[in-house]
């Protein structure tokens, strides 16, 4: 028997390098710094949003940009291709989009709205895919995309329904320049919210209840399709 309390401890050496503060988590740290809206980023914010000396900054972001994780701008810097190809890869990620694109373009057709899917990221809304709709196009993008942010988070969080529909739950939240946002979670393998689908539409054309009971059936839809990927069924 090895008695660990008297066992020489050099091998806790590369674990202490690899504790809170390894170059690892350090560049991760700085990665995570950038948030949804950002476009570009000085060192010097990164350096304040982190808390990390900006000479180390400096350091870590020569090394993220040969890696392609950063790339460097005008104004600052911003997030990188090789993230994006890395998330791509993502199994879960790319079944859940694949699953949802038809829901997504006929739920499109159904409400006039425009149709998100979205997960979250921390305190963050990611938006994995959407289908836009043509009668939106007059309307910033950002207006679009906030509203579906706020009701997507709603509809991820537990409990937050504000209506029923084919007695299931779901958000409906106002947005700037008229616009309404409808959102329900599509539900994983476990029965907890894994995305959530939203649609997007003006007060004057899109109806709650009506949305709702489309985007209901389209989450149900991608539900059963996550937790029997062998199985096809239409939306």
């Amino acid at each position: 028997m090895i008695d660990f309390s008297s066992a020489d401890r050099s091998a806790e050496t590369p674990q202490a390098e690899e504790g809170p503060r390894s170059k690892l988590t350090r560049g991760l740290t700085l990665l995570h710094a950038f948030r949804p809206q950002d476009n570009e980023v000085q060192l010097s914010e990164l350096a304040r949003r982190t808390g990390l000396p900006k000479p180390t900054v400096h350091r870590l972001i020569k090394e993220l940009v040969d890696q392609g994780f950063l790339e460097r701008g005008r104004r600052g810097l911003r997030l990188g291709h090789t993230l994006f190809l890395l998330g791509s890869r993502a199994p879960q990620h790319q079944l859940l989009r694949r699953t949802a694109l038809p829901c997504l373009q006929r739920l499109n057709e159904a409400t006039g709205g425009s149709a998100y899917l979205s997960f979250a990221d921390g305190p963050n809304v990611v938006h994995l895919d959407a289908v836009h709709s043509p009668s939106l196009q007059t309307m910033r993008r950002t207006d679009h995309s906030s509203v579906c942010a706020s009701a997507a988070r709603q509809a991820l969080a537990s409990p937050a329904p504000t209506g029923s529909a084919n007695g299931r739950p779901y958000t409906t939240v106002p947005g700037a320049r008229g616009l309404v946002a409808v959102s329900t979670p599509v539900l994983g393998g476990s029965g907890t919210p894994v995305a959530a689908l939203t649609v997007v539409g003006v007060t004057t054309h899109l109806r709650p209840e009506i949305a709702a009971r489309h985007a209901q059936g389209a989450a149900h839809t991608i539900s059963r399709q996550l937790q029997e990927p062998w199985e096809q069924p239409p939306c």
